[in-house]
């Protein structure tokens, strides 16, 4: 099982609540295909950021760029 680590930052906003910021994480995680697993690496309140890190396996890659 071949896999990758995805860094995202993602731009949170004008969010408030928790299921917001949930969708929106998972709007983009839904761009790379479907991810192992991913968890909130951190927060930058000055600059509204999440940072996010997930695990996908090359194939979900590959099949998502398509």
């Amino acid at each position: 099982m071949d896999t990758q680590l995805i860094n995202l930052e993602i731009d949170i906003r004008d969010q408030y609540t928790v299921e917001p910021i949930y969708q929106k994480i998972q709007n983009e995680l839904r761009k790379y295909g479907q991810p192992l697993n991913w968890v909130v690496s951190g927060v930058d309140k000055g600059c509204q950021k999440i940072y996010v890190k997930a695990t996908f396996l090359n194939s979900e890659l590959a099949g998502a760029r398509s």
